[in-house]
């Protein structure tokens, strides 16, 4: 994983490329990350298992520079698409979108079909409501307060399921929670994610579409991805016994879904819902 810069619009996007030695032109996938993360912190263990079998692109986000307006979605999007253009121009990619990365991803495909081949959705959502503005509101509460101690144990809490916070120790998640960063450009996301409405562009989407749902997610909770199911005509779903935090609690499990996507996108027809794994 070794980080590499572009210039897109006066912005440096920091961006990782494992190139392609496999001579697989039409295999590039492309990771985009979710609120206030990066390819480090959420794709850690996903980046170099995925990059193992095709060429894994992923983009990090970057702050808007000199602008005294909120964060945009347009902003990202922007931002994932003129990077792709940059990179590999005139190719189609299998995009995806992680939590905000999924929405981000969405509206993306929706836009632009002619950059995305297939659509893999963990964690995302359409529209914001109410349940997610309340724990925003938490948030945003604890971050004025000044308090990162309770604000690492709050996102904590919100971000793991219980199934898995019930068989560790504070000990045990300690480290995860010091490496948490809060800064202004987190707080723009974090802003993001309460005005964030996709309805009116989610179904356009024509691209194959894979939906990855957690089942003990509290910060999207199932009936979202449940919505992009519905709303998107060539999608199929799924699901992982998980919190939020997939790309922490079972990565190996999303990664199995991600591949078999990504080597059989037939296997499943468009409507299905496709069994969970059992140990």
């Amino acid at each position: 994983m070794i980080p590499r810069t572009i210039g897109v619009n006066g912005t440096e996007i920091t961006y990782y490329d494992s190139m392609d030695t496999r001579n697989h032109p039409d295999d590039v996938m492309v990771l985009v990350h979710g609120t206030a993360g990066s390819t480090a912190s959420h794709f850690s263990f996903l980046y170099p298992v995925l990059a193992a079998r095709q060429r894994v692109i992923a983009i990090d986000w970057a702050p808007v520079p000199e602008s005294d307006q909120p964060l945009e979605l347009d902003d990202l999007v922007n931002q994932v698409s003129t990077t792709l253009e940059a990179l590999i121009p005139g190719r189609r990619v299998v995009l995806v979108g992680y939590s905000l990365g999924a929405v981000v991803s969405a509206a993306l495909a929706a836009r632009r079909p002619d950059l995305v081949d297939r659509l893999i959705l963990v964690a995302g959502w359409i529209t914001t409501d109410l349940q997610q503005l309340l724990r925003n509101d938490v948030w945003h509460a604890l971050r004025a307060a000044g308090d990162e101690d309770a604000l690492r144990r709050y996102s904590t809490f919100c971000a793991f399921g219980g199934p898995f916070l019930s068989q560790r120790t504070l000990t045990d998640m300690r480290p995860g929670m010091d490496a948490m960063v809060f800064d202004t450009f987190g707080d723009q996301q974090m802003d993001l994610n309460r005005r964030i409405d996709i309805s009116a562009e989610v179904e356009q989407i024509s691209a194959s579409t894979l939906i990855v749902s957690c089942t003990h997610d509290q910060m999207v909770p199932t009936r979202h991805q449940l919505a992009l199911f519905g709303a998107i005509e060539d999608s199929r779903f799924v699901e992982i016994h998980t919190g939020h935090a997939v790309v922490f609690e079972r990565p190996s499990e999303l990664s199995h879904h991600i591949q078999q996507f990504m080597d059989q996108p037939e296997r499943y027809d468009a409507g299905t819902v496709i069994p969970t794994p059992e140990p």
